[in-house]
């Protein structure tokens, strides 16, 4: 396998040496810049698993830089760390995830956090490495099996073709679900951080702020909402809560009083990697819906029924709006990939069903499934 590229980007000499030397290791290559111009050509040049930016820099800043490399292609998929000396404030938190961030770091660096927070993207772009490699190999066995079937029994060929399409798609799924572990991680962090901001735009931090600032940290923090730990082998802690927990969780930053939400329906035990993967999806379409369905709108309603029919979950989400809209446009990228890959490895159903007043989408998920992995 090639060797891993990790982006340092400092106006000072001195602070780019310091990185290097607390991330030096084999099979590690770090390329440095001393501006936002010159690591913009490096990026242009190489393949970066990573790029810790320096925040404050002369010309071109941290996240001016940051804004370029999502409008471009090649770039806009690095993820970025930023590196701060100035006060981590929430404003300053906000417009960094705006641009792309993905994490800060705050001088004095404590290398142990600097280490362990690089470490996961090193980790993340050798599995990507194995999974190209495994998957040439793959093809190259598969095609000669297919040129031997040719020849003599046509089964092998369609053996072949099967074996091969099984086992790309695991090692896809491998990288899907060591995404899905970062963002989901991140989640309660981020959005208690939005909400103690939005407070603070408004002028002061009001009892309700605070109050779910505090309830989202709380839940972060509970033992029946700790996730596992797919970076490693082992499932880290328990990882298991209830439907109404987990949509309890991932609705408070979009509460504002006015009872815009409501959730009904049974209370079902969840566990596995199922928490993990339905907690993002959830996470994924209530985000879109605050952007851009129901909750954009002050009179709009979100509600959630949870019921069994048979042997199955089904939840059906219904987005309400007075004023008629026009279609949206469908989610590409991430949220598609997610959303068609949860409710394949769930053996689930997902449908769609668009009126001018509103959105209705109806999931089915077998009970069997939710403690399942």
């Amino acid at each position: 396998m090639s060797a891993v590229a990790f982006l340092l980007v400092d106006d000072l000499e001195e602070n780019l040496l310091s990185l290097e030397a607390l991330l030096r290791r084999d099979g590690l290559v770090l390329l440095k810049a001393r501006s936002g111009d010159q690591a913009l050509e490096l990026l242009l040049q190489n393949d970066v698993a990573l790029a810790l930016v320096d925040v404050q820099m002369p010309g071109l800043d941290g996240f001016e830089l940051a804004e370029l490399m999502r409008g471009n292609e090649r770039t806009k998929r690095v993820p970025i760390i930023f590196v701060t000396a100035g006060t981590a404030d929430g404003l300053r938190r906000f417009r960094g995830y705006e641009a792309g961030a993905v994490d800060f770091i705050q001088k004095p660096i404590e290398p142990d956090i600097l280490r362990s927070k690089a470490e996961v993207f090193y980790e993340l772009c050798r599995q990507r490495q194995q999974i190209a490699a495994q998957r040439d190999e793959l093809k190259t066995y598969a095609d000669a099996l297919a040129e031997a079937g040719r020849r003599k029994d046509e089964h092998l060929v369609l053996l072949a073709q099967d074996l091969n399409q099984q086992q790309i798609t695991r090692a896809q799924q491998d990288v899907l679900i060591r995404e899905i572990n970062h963002r989901i991680k991140n989640l309660f962090s981020v959005t208690s951080g939005l909400v103690a901001l939005s407070a603070r735009a408004a002028g002061s931090v009001d009892e309700l702020a605070t109050d779910l600032t505090a309830r989202l940290e709380a839940l972060a923090r509970a033992h029946d909402l700790t996730l596992p730990d797919l970076v490693g082998d082992e499932v880290i802690g328990p990882s298991r809560t209830t439907l109404l927990k987990l949509l309890e969780a991932i609705f408070a930053p979009h509460e504002d009083g006015r009872a815009r939400i409501s959730v009904s329906g049974a209370d079902l035990a969840i566990s596995g990697s199922t928490l993990t993967s339905l907690a993002l999806l959830l996470h994924e379409l209530t985000t879109n819906a605050s952007k851009y369905g129901a909750l954009s709108d002050p009179d709009g309603r979100l509600k959630v029924a949870l019921s069994e029919i048979g042997e199955d979950l089904r939840i059906d989400w219904t987005e309400e709006t007075p004023v008629v809209r026009t279609r949206p446009t469908e989610r590409k990228g991430f949220g598609q990939t997610l959303e068609r890959s949860v409710m394949r490895s769930l053996q689930g159903t997902l449908s769609r069903d668009w009126s001018g007043a509103g959105l209705r989408i109806s999931m089915t998920i077998p009970l069997s499934r939710l403690a399942a992995g």
